[in-house]
């Protein structure tokens, strides 16, 4: 009769193997991280979709990631504003118009506390373009900055061409501000939308800024932007 082996006696060669199969593991997933960059904590969005997508650092990189296009507004101070001041910057992008008395000031309202929370770091700015900037010139951006206390200099109320800014909001930011026409207090849903943009003009978080919630989300995610 042949003698078997009690399983005992095979355990150790099992946990061996499997200890050799974990190692093999970490190291294949350790050399595809190296070549490929680690994933980035917080999505991408390249379409109007808004479809959030997780990607390498490699992957973010290249050229062909959505970015915000080339524009060219004036603030509150009448200073130029251009793509120019994304960079380097985690940047909150809201839209409004001055003359707005439902959703605006409170989104407005909520982007103020989420700024006050990042303290005085300089990496942190606001851009809130006017949704009708024929309208909202420089004298009304800065009542409109006087009766909601911004005096932020990292807070930037812009206007410009109506056309310009209308091309940006859709095909950069991915927002729908609708015809400026049109706009009344209670036909500006859409308005609502905060868009948060990396250092390199990438969508990392798309929010709806009248909620408390969400902008507790944008947040948590500008901390982890800041972090990463």
């Amino acid at each position: 009769m042949t003698r078997r082996e009690p399983f005992l006696s095979r355990r150790p060669i099992l946990v061996l193997a499997g200890t050799i199969s974990a190692a093999l593991a970490a190291l294949l997933l350790a050399s595809l991280v190296a070549c490929s960059g680690r994933i980035e904590p917080l999505p991408f969005y390249r379409t109007a979709a808004l479809t959030p997508e997780w990607l390498t650092t490699r992957e973010a990189d290249a050229p062909t990631v959505h970015r915000v296009a080339a524009f060219r507004m004036t603030d509150q101070h009448r200073a130029a504003v251009t793509e120019r001041a994304l960079q380097g910057k985690a940047t909150i992008v809201q839209f409004f118009f001055a003359a707005c008395g439902d959703v605006c000031p409170v989104t407005t309202t909520n982007v103020a506390r989420v700024l006050a929370a990042a303290g005085a770091d300089a990496r942190v700015q606001v851009l809130s373009y006017s949704v009708t900037p024929e309208r909202d010139s420089v004298p009304a951006l800065q009542m409109f900055a006087t009766m909601h206390g911004i005096t932020d200099v990292r807070w930037h109320l812009l206007t410009g061409n109506h056309d310009e800014m209308a091309r940006l909001a859709r095909d950069s930011y991915f927002v729908r501000v609708g015809d400026g026409a049109t706009y009344g207090v209670t036909s500006i849903a859409h308005t609502e939308s905060v868009v948060l943009v990396d250092a390199a003009g990438r969508i990392r978080g798309v929010y709806a800024g009248s909620l408390g919630l969400e902008m507790q989300r944008l947040r948590e995610d500008l901390e982890t932007l800041l972090r990463s």
